[in-house]
């Protein structure tokens, strides 16, 4: 563990009180929570119902002449499982450290902030690790010969096309979400045949490209994922990676959880674990530290595999 000493936030020469260089990365990087929306549990973990999806494409409908017996017939319900974990890091600020402090900015909130960007790590990676890779979703699609920055053979819109009619004609839901890493953004972009259908956006700022690129492609959330870890040791030289790279996640994220909403997977939370996330502080007398508390927990679920297809190293 490494925290800033006296000498750290003590300096000789004079401080700029209006600069403090900083590397805390914007919530709108991380896609995770917004592919999986968070919903309350009233357990740490259990049971939840799914309606067999079969029995709601039959064509049962009979028939029947007058005063005879009505045709019956009825649906299945299946279940699935959810267990959340929970998380927790502190923070400490030894008195000494506050004392001798220039840096500026109160130290409990760089303190937050700096926990806040490692729960969205932790929940970014556990969503790269867990949904983002083979035999997770029933659609997945991993043909080199149609990457997509491959400008000659690659067709990105009609691979999103073709993905969305594979997804309704399954479920009768219509996916609504493109998540994917920066570098396959990138490849997008530079597509000929993308750059002929949205050349003509008004001003090619990033957020009008994205909005050309999700009217194109047909989906209501155009989700880049650019967020970053170190995956070095702490006492190692820092290598930053992106957490979700070279691959794509079409599936449909509602806009309201609730019964009988159709997703492709939630968040769950457990309220008195931590939840989403929750702060606190208490003041150690043996080292003579606040104590910046961070706890969470949860638990990501494909409710619904069929709602989800994925291109693996697209690029």
């Amino acid at each position: 563990m490494s925290l800033p000493t006296g000498n750290d936030v003590n300096v000789v020469d004079p401080v700029l009180t209006n600069l403090l260089l900083g590397y805390m990365q914007a919530d709108t990087r991380f896609v995770a929570s917004r592919v999986f929306k968070a919903l309350p549990v009233d357990d740490e973990s259990g049971t939840y119902f799914v309606f067999t999806k079969k029995y709601w494409f039959l064509d049962e409908m009979k028939r029947r002449a007058p005063g005879s017996q009505f045709a019956r017939a009825g649906y299945g319900v299946e279940s699935g499982t959810y267990a959340t974990a929970q998380w927790g890091l502190e923070n400490p600020i030894p008195d000494e450290t506050r004392a001798k402090s220039q840096v500026p900015m109160d130290l409990e909130e760089a303190g937050l902030r700096w926990l806040a960007t490692q729960s969205n790590i932790r929940k970014e990676r556990a969503f790269a690790t867990d949904f983002i890779k083979a035999s997770v979703w029933d659609n997945q699609d991993n043909d080199a010969a149609t990457d997509w920055d491959d400008f000659s053979a690659g067709d990105p819109v009609n691979d999103v096309v073709s993905g969305k009619k594979t997804i309704s004609d399954a479920t009768g839901v219509d996916a609504n979400t493109l998540a994917l890493g920066l570098i396959v953004h990138n490849a997008l972009v530079n597509h000929p045949d993308v750059i002929d259908r949205i050349k003509y956006t008004t001003q090619a700022t990033q957020g009008n490209i994205e909005g050309a690129l999700a009217a194109l492609l047909g989906v209501e959330q155009y989700l880049v994922g650019r967020a970053s870890y170190n995956t070095a040791n702490e006492g190692a030289t820092f290598s930053g990676s992106a957490i979700l790279d070279d691959d794509a996640l079409l599936c449909h994220v509602p806009p309201n959880p609730g019964i009988l909403v159709p997703a492709s997977g939630y968040s769950l939370y457990w309220q008195p674990g931590g939840g989403q996330g929750a702060a606190d502080s208490y003041y150690e007398k043996s080292t003579k530290s606040t104590i910046l508390q961070h706890s969470e927990q949860w638990d990501q679920v494909a409710v619904a595999a069929d709602l989800g297809y994925l291109w693996l190293g697209i690029v």
